[in-house]
């Protein structure tokens, strides 16, 4: 039964990260907004709680004083969830503390003959400290520390990792910067003894804009830079019918443009009002992992809408992969200076 967990975990792998088999957590998408946006919001700086877990760069005093808790369901029993917190420490920075969970459910555990001999669960788990600094006006770093805890069973195997990042901002002109590499770290327990977990490390980059004399922000994001060539992932093959022969004909979709669009994530940011905002996203290479040629449907088109509530942040997005099925995001915040205010 551990290789039926393994082949739900790369089910995953294909719809969310770089094509790395290990602690999926880290490619998984919990906060309903970045959810919307197509699955990466690193270049926004409104002081989200949520987009600075994910780039601490975009941690600041705007960050600070948050409690954000957020809850996804996948496919069958799969789910994850998260919390963070942050708060402002003038002389160092703004610190962030968040906990991530990734549940796949319970699986029957049989033996050889095919008996069922009880149940095992399987799940993952990220402990992560964060820190951003302004450096100036414009500039801002920061870095996550993370452990990462992974139970298949009676496997098991941990990880620490870190990310860093840097953003640009310039709120005169509505837009904003983000260079960030991902998962840098290694594993410090294997599942199989002398076999080490291989981290899903990532370089991406992206920029944001908000139109001066309208409601709108858009974003461009760049996935996977540290690896061109994305077409040798599953999905890169079609097969189509000679109309003339009436043989199949496999066409390699791997020329500049298709690999361009398979690092590329796309969205934008209706701001209906201060407190209603609308948002859409579409991640090709998503898209073109997941799709079935015949009917392709709306995998890898993201759409959300973030309201608040009586101070309260509450957030929902809809992701969909392909006919398989869609997750649902749900997040909640609190900024504790919107109670001071009034």
């Amino acid at each position: 039964m551990f290789a039926v967990v393994l082949l739900t975990i790369s089910q995953f792998a294909s719809a969310q990260g770089n094509g790395q088999d290990n602690y999926q957590i880290l490619q998984m998408v919990s906060p309903a907004r970045v959810g919307a946006l197509g699955g990466n919001a690193m270049a926004i700086k409104d002081g989200d709680l949520n987009l600075g877990l994910l780039a601490p760069s975009l941690l600041d005093s705007t960050t600070s004083e948050q409690i954000v808790l957020g809850y996804t369901r996948f496919f069958g029993e799969a789910n994850i969830a998260h919390a963070g917190y942050a708060h402002h420490v003038k002389s160092l920075g703004t610190l962030s503390f968040s906990i991530q969970s990734l549940g796949y459910g319970d699986f029957e555990m049989t033996d050889p003959t095919g008996q069922v001999q009880g149940s095992f669960s399987a799940g993952e788990y990220v402990f992560q400290v964060g820190i951003g600094r302004v450096l100036n006006k414009n500039f801002s770093i920061g870095a996550n520390v993370k452990y990462i805890m992974s139970e298949l069973a009676e496997y098991k195997s941990s990880a620490i990792a870190t990310d860093i990042s840097t953003t640009f901002h310039k709120p005169e002109r509505g837009f904003v910067a983000t260079l960030m590499m991902k998962n840098i770290g290694s594993s410090i327990s294997s599942y199989r003894p002398g076999v080490s977990e291989q981290m899903p490390f990532e370089i991406q980059a992206g920029i944001s804009k908000k139109l001066e004399k309208a409601p709108l922000r858009f974003g461009l994001i760049a996935e996977n830079l540290q690896t061109w060539d994305l077409t040798t992932e599953q999905g890169s093959e079609t097969t189509e019918i000679d109309p003339i022969t009436g043989e199949e004909v496999s066409n390699v979709n791997d020329g500049f443009g298709e690999n361009l669009m398979r690092h590329l994530v796309l969205n934008a940011e209706i701001i209906v009002t201060k407190n209603i905002h609308l948002r859409v996203g579409y991640n090709y290479n998503r898209r073109q992992q997941l799709k079935i040629e015949s009917r392709p449907g709306g995998g890898g088109f993201t759409y959300g809408l973030g309201v608040r509530i009586a101070k309260i942040h509450i957030s929902y997005a809809r992701a969909a992969y392909s006919l398989a099925g869609a997750s649902n995001h749900f997040t909640l915040g609190v900024k504790f200076d919107d109670f001071k205010k009034s």
